[in-house]
């Protein structure tokens, strides 16, 4: 018969040598975790500052000390640019969405308070 040149198929193959394994595969491009992070990171701390500047503001002058409002615009900034740039991503797309998230929404504090503080800091 046919059959009996086949090697069962609950044996172990003892005789087959393993396959050569294939390379990893190359970073795909995309990969814009740190970035994310980034905007992130930066993003939370311009969020937490103008949100320490609009409840606190009656009991604090740190508002109107301009090189923090200068840090705050420059942090913003990199925020947002950050949070653009994860628009861009392949790879870790819940983690670029929020760091898109929160680029923009330091973007448009900045812009809201800050503008406002800044314009006091100038008069």
């Amino acid at each position: 018969m046919a059959d009996d040149d086949l090697p069962d198929s609950l044996e172990p193959a003892i005789d087959v040598p393993p396959r050569e394994e294939p390379p990893a595969p190359p970073t795909p491009k995309g990969d814009l975790r740190a970035v994310s992070i980034i905007a992130i990171v930066t993003g939370v701390i311009v969020i937490a500052w103008y949100l320490f500047v609009a409840t606190a503001s009656a009991i604090s002058e740190l508002d109107r000390l301009p090189y923090i409002q200068i840090g705050m615009w420059v942090l913003a900034l990199v925020s947002f640019v950050c949070g653009i740039l994860s628009l861009n991503a392949r790879m870790a797309r819940e983690l670029a969405a929020a760091g898109f998230i929160a680029g923009v929404a330091a973007g448009l504090l900045s812009i809201s308070i800050g503008f406002f503080s800044g314009l006091e800091l100038l008069g």
